[in-house]
């Protein structure tokens, strides 16, 4: 039976690897101009469709006095006071 020589993996000697140009680091950085492209222009796209969330509004406390809110003042530090 003759030996089938097909599934072999050809090799290289250590001198022709000199010559071997190509490969899977090429074909990537062919394309990564084209990436860069695509990034900046999803990043400006992104940027312009949302707009900046609105501030949160200041938290006040509410105080009920028999069933009526109270007005209250802020003074400015972080606490309120009421005018009862």
């Amino acid at each position: 039976m003759p030996a089938n020589h097909d599934d072999e993996i050809p090799t290289l000697d250590f001198a022709d690897l000199a010559s071997v140009t190509g490969g899977g680091a090429d074909a990537m950085s062919s394309m990564l101009p084209m990436m860069m492209m695509m990034k900046r222009r999803s990043q400006a796209s992104a940027a312009v469709a949302a707009p900046a969330p609105a501030p949160a509004p200041t938290w006040k406390p509410k105080i009920m006095v028999d069933g009526v809110e109270q007005q209250l003042t802020s003074s400015g530090n972080g606490t309120f006071t009421s005018s009862t």
